[in-house]
């Protein structure tokens, strides 16, 4: 199994469960906008980025069954990811009622950082092998 399969199905089961646990155990699950005690862990969660999470958590998985699909999913996560970074920068600095997805610093944090797993998954995808034990 590749690198980049591996990751993809890190970050898809962190997503996966992010998602959900957004659903399940914060406050307000059908929460839509900003709210700042709507929380899980440290993430600010709303509806809308629940389900958000929960699509990005189920690509990783089946992400992770080709070599193929990591490396797609790599790319894709990079540009999306990226492009949330930047709206939850905007939209937590500005305090907006606009921010239906009600990221906060660590979603921030999050986001850019799976971004950057997306750019390595695009990247390693063809080129190393996580060695199998028997």
């Amino acid at each position: 199994m590749t690198v980049a399969r591996v990751l993809a199905l890190v970050v898809g089961l962190v997503y996966l469960l992010l998602g959900v646990l957004g659903f399940t155990i914060a406050e307000q699950p059908g929460q839509v906008g900003p709210d700042g005690v709507n929380m899980v862990w440290i993430f600010s969660v709303s509806a809308v980025q629940n389900v958000v999470h929960i699509v990005i958590g189920l690509l990783g998985l089946a992400a992770a069954a080709k070599p193929a699909g990591a490396k797609i999913y790599g790319l894709v996560l990079f540009v999306a990811l990226t492009g949330m970074t930047v709206f939850g920068v905007l939209a937590s600095s500005a305090d907006t009622p606009g921010d239906v997805l009600n990221v906060n610093a660590a979603g921030n944090w999050l986001h850019g950082l799976t971004a950057l797993a997306g750019l390595a998954m695009w990247f390693l995808s063809s080129r190393t092998r996580v060695t199998e034990r028997a």
